[in-house]
């Protein structure tokens, strides 16, 4: 038998996905199924709505949400 928040918790992961690095390929974060992204490199004249830091690489990795 499960505890509440167990179930709520996952409730929530059944609807997400993991997104990778596209240096290294190891998992930097969750997103929902239906959540549209685009990788770019975070310069002057580009700016991205997230910036992310992989853990593994060090690469900062910048993030745009399409819809």
């Amino acid at each position: 038998m499960r505890r509440k928040k167990e179930e709520q918790r996952h409730e929530i992961k059944t609807g997400m996905r993991p997104v990778h690095c596209p240096k290294c390929g190891k998992r930097v974060m969750d997103a929902g199924i239906d959540t549209k992204m685009q990788f770019i490199a975070p310069v002057k004249s580009r700016y991205p709505d997230f910036i992310i830091k992989c853990r593994h690489c060090g690469a900062d990795i910048g993030v745009i949400k399409t819809e």
